[in-house]
């Protein structure tokens, strides 16, 4: 059975998201901020809010992208959803 090593990084992240119109909710500086890509150049990404706003960010201050949508890991076969590997601690009397 072979195993896959895709790696896949915020920026990747940041690509998918933006060319599925995937919301995102990323880490910047301590707050997460929430909405939807409209643009990202590698320098900076623009974030539409879901109340009409927008904020330009800087790409090196995001700490972590989370998109609200299936991991492309799903596709590679034998992939394990996250939390997935977690085993429950035995009981003790």
């Amino acid at each position: 059975m072979g195993q896959s090593s895709m790696l896949y990084t915020m920026g990747m992240a940041l690509d998918r998201a933006a060319e599925n119109g995937y919301d995102v909710t990323l880490l910047v500086e301590g707050t997460w901020l929430s909405g939807r890509i409209a643009a990202n150049d590698g320098t900076g990404v623009v974030v539409e809010g879901f109340e009409g706003e927008h904020c330009v960010i800087r790409t090196e201050r995001i700490s972590a992208v989370k998109v609200l949508a299936a991991s492309p890991y799903q596709s590679i076969s034998g992939a394990r959803p996250m939390g997935s590997h977690v085993n429950p601690q035995p009981a003790y009397a």
